[in-house]
């Protein structure tokens, strides 16, 4: 890459130069990207949410229970976690994303896999199911659409009003959320702190770009998994009817509703959802 700088990130440990790692990381066009595996079985990529990390999978329990059926490749988003933290919104579009997916896929010398996103990561989901299907076994989408075209005023306005907070520091953003969602447990406003301010303002920028056509939609035929909590309002006001919409309009995508649940509470009741979806991955697979 000419003229770019590659630093290693602390702790770097991928196949680089023949050297076997025990912390991997593989260049995706200049920016590292930090990745575990964890188990045997059919490949399964999982993608947490925005400004979470491969960790999010790890304390609600999912990689415990999956583990022994399936060759979990979690990976933290560019941005988040371990992985590298650009500043421009211009390097987090779903072309740069979906790269990152698929140059970890390579590096681990999988041909296709099984993908479970939730929140940014179901996003990222449907990114990589309309632009590179040819990769994918499956994909699992949880409580995210794919954003529709043309971005509304009102999403333009959240996305570049949390972004202005952020560049001013993550405590003012987390205080505006408590404002408006009321107190957040300290262990969540812990993790959020811990995220470079920049780097989750400029995704919060690129998410304006991030739309996709009703056409794009139908077109993907990935056999698909989409749920969400029937109560959930967040990250989008209408993130429950969005994401049932997006679902209606895949051809091979299954919507499943969960109860009563918000968009935190279908996360981390891994339990409940781990069944159903090993089930479509088990119908997948025969």
């Amino acid at each position: 890459h000419p003229g770019l700088s590659l630093a290693l990130p602390v702790g770097f440990g991928a196949k680089y130069n023949g050297c076997e790692a025990a912390m991997p990381f593989v260049d995706s066009a200049g920016v590292w990207i930090h990745y575990e595996v964890e188990g045997s079985g059919p490949p399964v990529v999982l993608m947490h949410g925005m400004g979470g990390s491969i960790q999010n999978w790890i304390r609600a329990g999912y990689v415990a229970a999956l583990k022994d059926d399936l060759r979990l490749i979690l990976i933290d988003a560019r941005g988040c976690g371990a992985s590298g933290k650009p500043h421009d919104p211009a390097v987090y579009s779903r072309e740069a994303k979906t790269s990152d997916i698929v140059a970890v896929l390579n590096d681990l010398g999988v041909d296709r896999a099984h993908y479970w996103g939730y929140s940014m990561g179901a996003s990222n989901g449907w990114a990589i199911g309309v632009r590179q299907p040819e990769r994918l076994l499956s994909l699992v989408l949880g409580a995210y659409p794919a954003l529709p075209t043309p971005t509304s005023e009102r999403n333009r306005l959240k996305w570049e009003s949390r972004a202005k907070l952020m560049r001013r520091g993550m405590d003012l953003y987390i205080a505006a959320m408590e404002m408006d969602r009321g107190p957040m447990p300290e262990a969540n406003r812990e993790r959020l702190m811990e995220n470079d301010g920049q780097a989750y303002a400029a995704q919060q920028i690129a998410n304006i770009s991030w739309n996709f056509t009703d056409d794009e939609v139908r077109g993907m035929n990935v056999p698909a998994f989409v749920y969400s909590g029937t109560e959930d309002d967040y990250p989008l006001p209408d993130n429950h009817v969005m994401t049932k919409r997006s679902a209606s309009l895949a051809p091979n995508a299954t919507f499943f509703a969960l109860e009563g649940y918000d968009h935190t509470e279908a996360f981390q009741d891994s339990a409940n959802i781990i069944p159903h979806v090993l089930k479509f991955f088990a119908n997948i697979e025969s």
